[in-house]
């Protein structure tokens, strides 16, 4: 009898284990990725937007090193959505708005160099003879040749600007152009400007898309939001190789629990908190938020795994963004960041 209540006693003492070394490992997470955000290339016109050809070479070359592994946008957030493992240093490379200057600089080195990338589009620039976009033949021969295609809605409007009823006809034009001009609808998603709402959200969801990007900076993991996913824009003053290197290092935070969770704001100045799957990373941890008049200033408030941000004043009308970071025990950079719209 001693015996078998000792057996019994053992067993129980190796569950607790177990229980205790899955809820060490629940607070760690197991991906990060990186995805950069490119428009044109090499059109100096417009240097908020475009990246010099120096610039680009520079990326090319980076990207190409060993210890990359540079994968499609499906892939990554199909493993994630799947709770898959994704290598280590993973990067996704997309492009918003068909620039020609995709066909003729941008999708040579990348096929060259055997780097997927996506192009997401928005239809209404896809028309005979316009000379600054692609036109439907020149993309479904970037199709055929194995760039992915996702969808930027159909006017590039300010979606956040718009009612709920001309969203919805801003995503079934696009969808119904796809659907002729491609022979299918496109499952991911980028907003124009990076700026969505909840009523979107709920939308794209409805309409069977899988995920949806935004344009702030940041790094996924399993506990994004996969409907405002964020990605480091590349353009001739954000485009210096040392910050793709330090963007391409970067890993996530492991952030949940985040409010405000509609990013377009309802009351101003917001009420800004969210919680971290390590505490650890709390006490040295740091956020800055900027809009068109500059930095925020603000007081941070930390308990246990908790962060709540007050600011000192109220946000311009427009685009802000909030990135928090922090160091962690292994010298990585741990990087979350957020857009809010008003």
């Amino acid at each position: 009898m001693f015996l078998i209540k000792e057996k019994l006693n053992i067993k129980l003492l190796i569950i607790f284990l177990l229980l205790i070394n899955t809820n060490l490992f629940a607070k760690n997470i197991k991906n990060s990725a990186i995805v950069f955000m490119y428009h044109k290339f090499g059109v100096s016109k417009y240097p908020s937007t475009s990246i010099t050809i120096e610039q680009f070479a520079d990326h090319i070359e980076e990207f190409n090193k060993e210890k990359y592994s540079v994968k499609s946008l499906e892939y990554i957030v199909d493993t994630i959505n799947n709770d898959g493992k994704l290598e280590d240093n993973i990067i996704g490379i997309s492009i918003d708005d068909a620039d020609k200057s995709f066909l003729t600089i941008g999708w040579p080195e990348f096929k060259k160099n055997n780097l997927p990338v996506t192009l997401f589009v928005n239809t209404s620039t896809i028309v005979k003879n316009n000379k600054n976009y692609l036109n439907w033949d020149q993309i479904r021969k970037l199709k055929n040749e194995g760039v992915e295609i996702g969808a930027h809605s159909h006017s590039h409007m300010h979606m956040s600007d718009l009612s709920i009823e001309d969203v919805k006809k801003e995503l079934e034009t696009s969808n119904r152009i796809f659907l002729k001009e491609l022979g299918e609808i496109p499952r991911l998603f980028a907003y124009p400007y990076g700026e969505a709402n909840n009523e979107i959200i709920k939308l794209l969801k409805e309409y069977k898309f899988k995920v949806a990007f935004g344009q702030h900076s940041g790094v996924i993991n399993e506990t994004s939001n996969m409907y405002y996913l964020p990605r480091f824009s590349l353009n001739e003053k954000y485009g210096e190789i040392e910050r793709v290197k330090f963007a391409a290092s970067a890993k996530g935070l492991g952030v949940y629990d985040f409010v405000p969770n509609d990013p377009t704001l309802k009351e101003n100045p917001p009420f800004i908190g969210f919680s971290i799957l390590d505490e650890k990373l709390v006490f040295s941890l740091d956020c800055f938020i900027f809009d068109s008049k500059g930095q925020v200033d603000k007081e941070i408030f930390k308990f246990n795994e908790r962060i709540e941000i007050r600011l000192k004043r109220k946000l311009q009308k427009g685009r802000s963004r909030m990135n928090c970071t922090t160091k962690d025990s292994s010298g990585n950079w741990r990087w979350f960041g957020h857009q809010f719209y008003l």
